[in-house]
């Protein structure tokens, strides 16, 4: 079977919201934003403690207000005893999945002890913690994931950089990607150790609202690295994030040549050397961005 990440292809721009803000519904309903095709209502990092009990009020009236929408919705808890919590309320039926923050192995068996009996639930784990720039602790939850049986549930690892870059004591200067801060090696080490053991990883955030040729730098760096699902920041953001997904026609065309069982094993198109063998996860890749997406 063709690897053709759908699940993260289909997420496209992925937009966190406070659960404290008064826009859940119309932003949940697709009302809002109709270029919105996947949203995070977060009670973790973007809610302050003391006003956890406002947000999970506004949480609850509003799952219960979410009509069918064409985008992915999923919450985002604050700890495994929230999730717990999560989970009893009413509404659920509208939330497609959860997504774990500071995913590691201290956090995880408490977060998924509680997911194994909801099989409904897609989930998204966040990796921002100290075992990002830990080499034998990814290895160790590469291992931990690939044995557990929600393995098949799990749509992306998503990557925490501003929480990262905390760690470091860093913050990007303006004019940088992220790709131009020491997050580049752990971003390339992320995608050695998970990607060939199957799992998707969705491209981090920007935070410069309004330096949109950053965002477009970033983003040509997240496709080179077959990053998608792109975390947004700001919903001035949604526009260039899923215009970026849109492929060329000549990468379209060389898909397709690549798809077509009338072509050699190996064959020249357009000045490179297309080989069936090893082109065709991309080449499905394209296919599926091209019909989701559009050809620029």
């Amino acid at each position: 079977m063709l690897d053709t990440n759908l699940q993260l292809i289909e997420l496209g721009a992925t937009m966190y919201m406070p659960a404290l803000n008064g826009s859940l519904v119309e932003v949940g309903n697709g009302w809002k934003y109709g270029n919105l095709r996947s949203l995070i209502f977060c009670t973790e990092d973007s809610v302050a403690e003391r006003d956890l009990p406002k947000a999970l009020d506004n949480l609850t009236l509003a799952l219960l207000r979410l009509e069918p929408a064409p985008l992915k919705r999923f919450i985002r808890p604050r700890n495994a005893e929230l999730l717990g919590k999560l989970l009893a309320f009413k509404g659920l039926e509208n939330i497609d999945g959860f997504v774990i923050p500071k995913a590691d192995m201290k956090s995880l068996p408490d977060y998924f002890s509680l997911l194994e009996n909801n099989e409904r639930f897609a989930i998204m784990i966040t990796i921002e913690t100290e075992a990002a720039f830990d080499l034998p602790a990814l290895y160790s939850l590469r291992d931990f994931l690939l044995a557990h049986p929600l393995k098949n549930r799990i749509t992306a690892l998503r990557i925490g950089a501003l929480d990262l870059m905390s760690i470091l004591g860093l913050r990007r200067e303006p004019g940088q990607t992220i790709y131009d801060t020491p997050l580049r090696h752990v971003i390339d080490q992320l995608i050695t150790v998970f990607r060939p053991a199957g799992f998707h990883i969705a491209a981090p955030g920007c935070e410069f609202f309004d330096a949109p040729e950053i965002l477009a730098a970033e983003l040509a760096l997240d496709l080179t690295r077959g990053l998608m699902g792109k975390t947004a920041l700001h919903p001035g953001q949604l526009d260039m994030i899923n215009s970026a997904y849109m492929v060329s026609r000549a990468d379209l065309d060389m898909a397709r040549a690549i798809n077509d069982p009338e072509r050699p094993a190996v064959f020249r198109f357009d000045g490179r050397m297309c080989e069936k063998a090893v082109h065709a996860n991309w080449a499905a890749g394209i296919e599926v961005r091209a019909d989701i997406y559009g050809v620029r």
